[in-house]
């Protein structure tokens, strides 16, 4: 056998076994009985939801109104919005509005950073659920309704929720297309019953689990709220849910600039380097792998020999095997989430991710990005 032909078989391999996994996921999202989840029995959660921010005077006004207008009832939530030091008018504007609305609440962070925030939060939160929400988010009114029609139905201690990502022009829309195809791994992992991803703009968890967790005990990383909160949780025993009804997403702006988005990207990358399992190695794995074919494509395709058709069409097999089940994964979750497909705009920010995912995966670990005022810590 020769080398070539040993090669293309090793990526065909690796592509079906990314094929299986990637649609996994897509006929889970595709499940009828993903989402919509309505028990109407029993008196509902009290909910507390925190929204930690610092510099948000933009932004902070339109999350409150959408979190007033919540179908959930008045006496059974609470709103704390937990002030990271700003340095704008952020603390102002809620102040103001907390003279209408007896159930919204001021903190000022205990500490610095979003985990200080959270964890604050949580200290002082009523409710036996807490949802967490970022400042520069927006949401419908049936939001924290389908969000406590889902707990009372699995009482599990975390429920990992969905956000929708907005945004107009190239860099906008090859954001909306990444961020769709994460969408669908979050989707098909936490229903799978193996959560590997979650994000800390919409996510809820009882006090009691992350009090059990010790939530951010001993954590220094800047970022990460999220998926460390995730990965302690689990390793605590406590069950992870998925709840992927519209109804419960929040929609987030993508950022307009290339520079805050490269270091949103080196910010996110950081925190992956704490995430422990199985998940950076199939990572890595996933990014390397197009960079293989392409160069398995290259040194192997050209030649002439009695094995070069059946090298070449395992590795046209292996190309198909990496593009097809995206463009299918980012179809479904734009499907689920009642938007329209673009399979030429997933197909180019799969080439764009492509290219630069591994190069921002292998410089974080050394790059701290400075993130609205502050050197992140990884």
């Amino acid at each position: 056998m020769s080398t070539c032909l040993l090669i293309a078989l090793i990526l065909f391999a690796i592509g079906l076994v990314f094929a299986a996994v990637i649609g996994g996921w897509s006929r889970v999202i595709r499940h009828p009985d993903l989402s919509h989840e309505r028990t109407g029995n029993g008196t509902a959660p009290f909910i507390s939801v925190i929204v930690p921010a610092r510099d948000e005077e933009v932004h902070i006004a339109g999350i409150l109104q959408d979190l007033y207008a919540q179908d959930h009832p008045r006496e059974r939530m609470e709103v704390i919005v937990v002030d990271d030091q700003s340095t704008d008018r952020t603390s102002t504007i809620v102040q103001e509005m907390i003279q209408r609305w007896p159930e919204l609440r001021l903190l000022p962070n205990e500490g610095s950073g979003k985990k200080a925030a959270i964890t604050t939060g949580v200290e002082a939160a009523k409710g036996e659920l807490i949802t967490l929400t970022d400042a520069d988010v927006r949401c419908g009114s049936r939001r924290l309704a389908s969000i406590a029609e889902h707990w009372q139905l699995k009482q599990s201690a975390m429920v990992v929720l969905p956000v929708w990502t907005t945004g107009s022009g190239v860099l906008g829309r090859l954001q909306v297309e990444e961020q769709a195809a994460l969408l669908g791994m979050a989707i098909g992992t936490s229903v799978s019953g193996s959560p590997a991803l979650a994000y800390g703009a919409n996510l809820a968890f009882t006090k009691a689990a992350f009090v059990a967790a010790n939530g951010y005990e001993g954590d220094g990383a800047s970022s990460g709220d999220d998926l460390f909160l995730l990965q302690r949780l689990k390793q605590n025993g406590g069950a992870i849910t998925g709840h992927f009804d519209p109804d419960a997403m929040v929609i987030a702006q993508a950022v307009h600039e290339l520079r805050p988005m490269i270091q949103q990207r080196l910010r996110w990358a950081g925190k992956m380097h704490g995430v422990k399992g199985g998940s950076n190695l199939l990572g890595s794995i996933a990014l390397l792998y197009p960079w293989g074919l392409l160069f398995a494509s290259i040194t192997c395709a050209p030649r002439i020999g009695e094995q070069a058709l059946f090298t070449t069409a395992l590795l046209i097999a292996a190309w198909s095997m990496w593009i097809i089940p995206v463009l299918a994964l980012v179809r479904a979750v734009r499907t689920r989430f009642d938007q329209p497909a673009s399979p030429f705009g997933t197909l180019t920010s799969m080439i764009v991710f492509t290219c630069y995912a591994p190069v921002i995966a292998m410089v974080s670990p050394f790059l701290r990005p400075v993130w609205k005022g502050r050197r992140v810590r990884t």
